[in-house]
């Protein structure tokens, strides 16, 4: 019966409208270990809107699991390119910051592809510094750049950040089972959804090295809008990251000259 169980759930996510039904009913199979009675509890917090990680403990970034605890924001697929992007710009034993870090995927990501560099990350949220440090990452509590050492000023090779960049009057559009979990607070970037952007992009200016970049994931015409925020501050011109399907998700800005803002 437990088998069967599994094509029926992948029917009812399917009917619910997840997008990767089948994937989903086998991740929920897995957490269950075999009891059939905790395979349909957690196919009920699943139907209910809750996030899949949080249900199964934890996510998948570049290939790598990731515990997520519940209440964290969780990693999302179009989130890799600007992860494995980072890594490739972040010297071997270079210096890399990940502000707003959640439970630290994207820092986790560099770390692993760059293990003799030094990964830093902050969060606002101490269940997501507590996460943070789960998944192996040394996070600090507090907001963006604040609670690094003074010492790493104009010495940081690469920041990367993913903030919240949702402008508020399209909070409202998101998945309708989004705000019965989680907070506002993860996604509301301001009117245009660009405050806490460039509020990232000062930080990040004021603590790399000249040629250090900084990788911000974004959305919509939000490259366009920092422009003015990029040239201002000593960034050079910044390179765009797409998806697959064409869709703007990040920037990729180098710092040209330091002692700006």
């Amino acid at each position: 019966m437990y088998d069967r169980f599994v094509p029926e759930l992948a029917e009812r996510l399917a009917a619910a409208g997840f997008l990767s039904a089948r994937e989903e009913a086998e991740q929920l199979q897995r957490a269950a270990g075999g009891d059939e009675r905790l395979l349909a509890s957690l196919a009920g917090r699943r139907l209910a809107g809750e996030p899949l990680a949080w249900i199964v403990g934890g996510a998948e970034l570049c290939g790598r699991w990731v515990r997520v605890e519940a209440g964290v924001y969780v990693p999302r697929p179009h989130t890799e390119a600007l992860a494995l992007r980072a890594a490739e710009r972040l010297p071997a034993g270079g210096i890399a910051v990940d502000v707003c870090t959640g439970s630290g995927a994207v820092a986790a990501v560099v770390a692993d592809r760059r293990p003799g560099a030094t990964v830093l990350a902050t969060d606002v949220d101490e269940r997501a510094v507590a996460c943070a440090r789960a998944n192996g990452i040394d996070a600090r509590a507090g907001d963006l750049f604040g609670p690094l050492p003074a010492a790493l000023r104009g010495r940081v090779d690469v920041v990367t950040a993913v903030v919240p960049y949702v402008p508020t009057r399209e909070l409202r559009s998101l998945q309708r089972d989004t705000f019965a979990f989680e907070s506002a607070r993860a996604y509301d970037g301001g009117p245009d959804g660009t405050a806490v952007l460039r509020r990232a992009l000062a930080g990040a200016a004021a603590v790399l090295r000249a040629g250090g970049a900084a990788l911000l994931e974004l959305g919509g015409d939000q490259a366009g809008l920092l422009e003015p925020e990029l040239d201002r501050l000593g960034f050079a011109a910044a390179s765009v990251l797409s998806d697959s399907d064409g869709d703007v998700r990040g920037i990729e800005a180098t710092l040209a000259r330091r002692g700006v803002g």
